[in-house]
């Protein structure tokens, strides 16, 4: 029998009318990717439907996967006898009585397959239509499976947005306590090589005034010392004064590289003074400062976060103590080795805290200050920083008895260079040398002419050009002192040019900056071959890097 097949002979008691529409059915089933079955009920003599038969079957794949091999002519009890105890033959019975279509959805587990079944009624009997939905199926098993993923991961994204809440919110606030400090830092950063400039000229004068003075002093006696005491003594408070100016200009620049995560060894003792030069506005007016410093080996770690821990723990400290009688109050700084571990104490004679307290205070958010003065985050951003130089932050603290921070700290394992006590030589007198000031800041180059020019002979330039003709002409200086950042030609781009020109002369060259402050800048004061400066510079550092200067080369100035 073919794949569209017919019973062998037409039923007596079916019409001819129907035979024609089982005709018709089967040529239009032919074009008909869904399955098609047609059964005809078969009654007893009360008319009562107690099977079906087969009388139509399109052989389409979908078919074949619902119910494989030749069913036309056999009746449903044979061909699938479990849809007999089933729901399914009471669903066929009510579709030829009522007359109503029924859908539903069928899953074939042999063949892992959907299929949408439409059950219409056809002549005494049905139709049953199995229309493949296989893969609209598995897609929407599938979009089910990722909506329970998502919300399944959405439950666990809100968990973990809660539990990451609280240390989103550390850092927002640590940025924002440090955003003021930092901000002045880059501010000085970017106008540093404008401070540095004249604070250069002026420490230099002042340094220069203050020697003749003193040669005049010794000259003159006794009478004109008196007289110019006042004057000396003014020229020394000035000194003083710049010096200041350069120290807050170096901490604030130190305050700017905050954000750095780059590590290296720290000088413990220089980061602890940074960071109580900027605490003392706090400090002064509460306590006196008590050094009990002994010299500590380097640490491993970020000097500016360092500088950051220890200048929290001193503002906790001074906060600790009442305003107005600094005489009887006092925070003492204590450094010392013990084992393999340097060791700082910030100690306070403030109010204490009880044992409830302390077992809370490295937790976020917790403060025993008024609303508005504290955020509770100081301390555990800390401890933080501290754990991640590989150390300890600890506390002992009695109420009434004050408060000792600790900072517990790894030595780092260096290898100390012996220090070599050179032989004691009688003095002589230096030997005239021949020296090159470029820098586009005519007073740098007054200065250092005063400076140097009692024991040298001194050529001043203002623009990186001037120098390359003049080199090009006299190569014979012993030592060059070349500002960085200059108008027509930096420093860097005469380096450059140099390099291709006259190699040999860029060991002398001493590279004078006001502050490194772009990139370009950096990288090139990072390099080997590079000897540079900070402005403003002592005096002293001026005149020993020109005695250190190589042997005298020869040319046109030589003599």
């Amino acid at each position: 029998m073919s794949a569209l097949t017919v019973e062998g002979q037409e039923p007596q008691q079916e019409g001819l009318g129907a035979a024609i529409l089982l005709r018709a059915l089967v040529e239009m089933e032919q074009v008909n990717p869904d399955g098609c079955v047609v059964l005809r009920a078969i009654r007893d003599s009360a008319r009562t439907i107690v099977d079906f038969e087969f009388i139509f079957s399109n052989d389409v794949e979908s078919m074949q996967r619902v119910q494989p091999g030749l069913v036309v002519g056999r009746r449903l009890s044979e061909a699938v006898p479990e849809a007999m105890s089933t729901s399914r033959f009471v669903v066929f019975c009510q579709v030829v009585e009522t007359r109503r279509a029924v859908k539903s959805e069928v899953y074939y587990s042999e063949g892992n397959c959907w299929f949408r079944s439409t059950v219409m009624p056809f002549l005494d009997g049905i139709m049953v239509r199995f229309q493949d939905i296989t893969a609209l199926m598995h897609d929407e098993l599938e979009r089910k499976a990722r909506l329970e993923r998502e919300q399944s991961s959405r439950l666990e994204a809100e968990a973990l947005a809660q539990q990451r809440a609280g240390q989103l919110q550390v850092a927002q606030e640590k940025l924002e306590q440090s955003r003021g400090l930092m901000v002045a830092g880059q501010l000085a950063t970017g106008v540093g090589h404008e401070i540095n400039n004249p604070l250069a000229f002026v420490t230099g004068n002042i340094h220069v005034a203050l020697e003749q003075l003193g040669m005049l002093v010794q000259e003159q006696g006794a009478l004109l010392a008196e007289r110019l005491r006042e004057t000396v003594q003014a020229l020394e408070e000035a000194r003083k004064g710049a010096e200041r100016i350069r120290t807050i200009v170096k901490d604030l620049r130190t305050l700017a590289r905050s954000n750095e995560t780059r590590v290296g060894p720290v000088d413990v003792l220089a980061a602890l003074e940074f960071s109580l030069s900027m605490a003392m506005p706090h400090i002064r007016h509460r306590a006196q400062v008590v050094r009990r410093l002994a010299p500590v080996p380097r640490v491993l770690g970020n000097e500016s976060k360092l500088g950051q821990v220890f200048l929290n723990l001193l503002i906790n400290a001074a906060q600790a103590i009442p305003e107005g009688d600094a005489m009887h109050h006092a925070i003492t700084l204590v450094t010392r080795v013990e084992r393999t571990q340097v060791v700082v104490e910030v100690q306070d004679t403030g109010k204490g805290m009880s044992a409830e307290v302390m077992a809370h205070i490295f937790e976020p958010f917790f403060t025993t200050k008024p609303a508005g003065e504290g955020t509770g985050l100081g301390l555990p951003i800390s401890l933080d920083v501290i754990r991640g130089m590989g150390g300890e932050l600890k506390v002992m603290s009695e109420p009434g008895r004050g408060s000792t921070f600790q900072v517990v700290l790894p030595i780092i394992d260096e290898v100390m260079a012996p220090v070599v006590v050179p032989e004691s030589t009688k003095e002589e007198a230096p030997q005239r040398k021949r020296v090159l000031i470029i820098d586009d800041e005519p007073s740098i180059g007054s200065m250092m002419r005063r400076l140097l020019g009692r024991l040298h002979e001194v050529a001043v330039v203002h623009s990186g050009r001037e120098a390359l003709a003049l080199l090009a002409v006299d190569d014979g200086f012993d030592r060059v002192f070349c500002d960085l950042m200059m108008a027509d030609m930096s420093g860097m781009d005469l380096f450059a040019q140099l390099s291709q020109q006259q190699p040999d002369y860029l060991s002398r060259f001493i590279f004078m900056t006001g502050g490194g402050f772009t990139d370009r800048a950096r990288a090139f004061l990072a390099q080997e071959t590079v000897s540079s400066i900070a402005k403003p510079f002592t005096p002293a550092i001026i005149r020993e890097l020109v005695a250190r200067s190589p042997p005298r080369r020869t040319g046109p100035g030589s003599q």
